[in-house]
């Protein structure tokens, strides 16, 4: 299991304690945190669906060349 602590949950975790103090600073640093968590998580899916893209392209690849290879013997 991968635990992150990082600035999002620094903000929201900030946003608790800033409650009773201020209520609009306390949403405002809740919803930056919020919102940079979600583009963090939305950026890393990004990268794993370009390596999985990049992941099929090279095994199609393969197949085609093991393909030829194989065709190109029994001529």
């Amino acid at each position: 299991m991968n635990i992150k602590f990082s600035m999002p949950e620094l903000l929201v975790l900030f946003s608790l304690f800033m409650y009773s103090q201020s209520f609009w600073f306390a949403v405002g640093a809740f919803t930056l945190g919020v919102i940079s968590r979600l583009t963090v998580y939305l950026l890393d899916y990004g990268k794993e669906l370009k390596r999985a893209e990049n992941l099929s392209n090279g095994l199609d690849e393969l197949s085609a060349t093991v393909k030829d290879m194989l065709g190109a013997n029994k001529d």
